[in-house]
């Protein structure tokens, strides 16, 4: 992308950042994140096969990944995956990516998404008009 104000982060870099670079969802690491960096990140369930966790949520903030990782141990409003972090709350792990801007941020939730289709997520796979 010329031209632009900020550093781009490769779609590709994104995935395999997420993927390889998990961590225990736990409050003590979540605090050591950085704070008001907006960024993308990733629930996963680990299974039998190591190289092949499941994936459960693929989210954003604009503001500050580390307040909205926190909000998801509290007083998640997602069923499905409120089920998951309760039903497995000592196994789930986090992986964040941050990134440069609103806009890029935006964009490489939609594409992960769209590719890695996480179950907790189907709500967002429906176009804008069919989420009320």
């Amino acid at each position: 992308m010329p031209n632009t104000p900020y550093r781009y982060t490769p779609p590709f870099s994104v995935k395999y950042r997420l993927e390889r670079e998990r961590q225990s969802f736990t409050r003590e690491t979540l605090l050591r994140l950085p704070k008001d960096r907006c960024g993308l990140y990733a629930l996963w369930l680990p299974t039998s096969a190591a190289d092949a966790p499941e994936r459960l949520y693929i989210g954003m903030s604009t503001t500050c990944v580390r307040r909205r990782l926190l909000q998801h141990l509290s007083d998640e409003e997602n069923p499905g995956l409120r089920k998951e972090l309760r039903m497995f709350p000592d196994l789930i792990q986090f992986s964040v990516v941050f990134t440069e801007g609103h806009q890029e941020t935006l964009a490489l939730e939609t594409m992960l998404i769209q590719e890695m289709q996480p179950e907790t997520n189907r709500y967002k796979l429906k176009p804008r008009a069919d989420r009320e």
